[in-house]
């Protein structure tokens, strides 16, 4: 009999506990090989869990299509997605312009488009556009934002402000670890001491998800009830993509300022160490960055830095990566969790590899919400095809003064 879900989580979480009480009760020699056999049980575990989930979601979706009487309508995905008042109308014409253009928008009907209308007006800056920008719904904005967080990377870890004009902001900066009062003797005057405040230029460049064709086919087909979730999956992969490598390396010129560049230098590996580490290479990166910033600090790195660090030890012989002790627990590497980010460089000579610190201040901006095009000129029309494109404006940057919240290890030179 398969194993549901329940039952895997059961089943790591025992693994966990176990490998945390060899590793507690045991001084001096363990059973290594007995830790390293649970880790490889529980990474496998994960895995089925997480395909499990999939699965399940998508049975779910499959039998919600089916029991909706009109899959042409937007359904109601559950309070993740709700939408706000008026964002039904929105959905409703969307869905329209999606499959038919314009002319099928005008077919809808005149109450809905009255409403919509209205709504368009009241949104002053995103209405409809002469060269094609279209107006999406709130609901599909969202959304593929939150796609674009679960691709993990910086946007899953920053701090994320959305703001309806697209001026450049200068947003104050300040080192948290030189705030300090004063004492003051009975009826004694506070002195001026007001904190030095730094600004940093936070603008708005343009993402573009590149042009996705979709046959004629799928966009005639009432079947396809849910257009707005098949365009998001395919947008919000690619701007995720685009905007993480920004985010995470960008110079700053035509796009974001990576949260690698705005990151102070915390730790460099010893001569040889040029693609691998040492257990007191991330001790000596954690107490490079002030225990103020360390209260929410989390560790940031490749996958491929993430598998060096899972066969790690320390001194002792211990690893120093441990699982969490339940399902829902985060793993942890030396107390602090971590989030995996593709656009980290690799362990490689020169390379700044591990990030560490209070991934919070790290500040994104996003600018409205997104803007879809739709094109039916001959190029497509003759392939049978309808072009949609995404574009977001956002920027990112460091605001934290002085470098000071978020460090980063760099490796030796060959």
């Amino acid at each position: 009999m398969a194993k549901t879900i329940k039952d895997l989580r059961e089943q790591r979480d025992a693994l966990a506990k176990e490998a945390r009480n060899i590793l507690d009760k045991t001084t001096g020699d363990y059973d290594a090989t007995r830790v390293d056999e649970i880790y490889a049980e529980i990474d496998k575990i994960d895995g089925k869990i997480k395909h499990e989930q999939q699965q399940l979601d998508l049975e779910a979706r499959l039998q919600s299509k089916a029991s909706d009487p009109d899959t042409n309508q937007p359904q109601n995905r559950g309070s993740q997605t709700a939408a706000r008042p008026g964002d039904e109308v929105r959905a409703t014409v969307f869905d329209a312009y999606v499959r038919g253009g314009e002319a099928a928008v005008n077919r809808l009907p005149e109450n809905v488009l009255s409403e919509y209308g209205r709504q368009v007006q009241n949104a002053q800056s995103t209405g409809v556009d002469s060269e094609g920008g279209y107006l999406v719904p709130t609901t599909f904005s969202g959304i593929l934002l939150e796609a674009m967080a679960a691709f993990g990377g910086v946007r899953a870890v920053a701090q994320v402000q959305s703001t309806r004009s697209g001026e450049t902001i200068q947003w104050p900066t300040v080192d948290e670890t030189a705030i300090t009062g004063e004492w003051l003797a009975e009826n004694a005057a506070a002195t001026d001491g007001d904190i030095a405040f730094g600004t940093t230029s936070i603008g708005a460049h343009l993402a573009s998800s590149k042009v996705v064709a979709i046959p004629f086919a799928l966009l005639q087909d009432a079947g396809i009830g849910d257009m707005e979730v098949m365009l998001n999956g395919m947008l919000s992969a690619r701007l995720a993509l685009l905007t993480n490598a920004a985010y995470t390396v960008g110079d700053g010129a035509g796009k974001p300022t990576g949260i690698v560049n705005g990151a102070g230098l915390g730790h460099s590996t010893a001569a040889g160490l040029i693609d691998s580490f040492t257990s007191d290479d991330f001790i000596e990166l954690e107490h490079s960055v002030d225990p103020v910033y360390r209260r929410n600090a989390i560790w940031m790195m490749h996958d491929a830095a993430i598998k060096i660090v899972k066969k790690m030890k320390d001194g002792q012989g211990r690893p120093i990566w441990l699982p969490g002790v339940s399902g829902q627990a985060p793993a942890e590497l030396l107390g602090y969790s971590y989030t995996a980010n593709q656009d980290m460089a690799v362990p490689a000579a020169s390379a700044d590899s591990v990030l560490f610190g209070d991934m919070s201040k790290y500040l994104i901006r996003d600018v409205m919400d997104v803007t879809l095009f739709r094109f039916t000129d001959s190029a497509y029309t003759k392939k049978g095809q309808v072009g949609f494109m995404a574009m977001l404006r956002t920027d990112g940057k460091t605001i934290a003064a002085n470098n000071a919240a978020i460090k980063k290890m760099r490796h030796a030179a060959v």
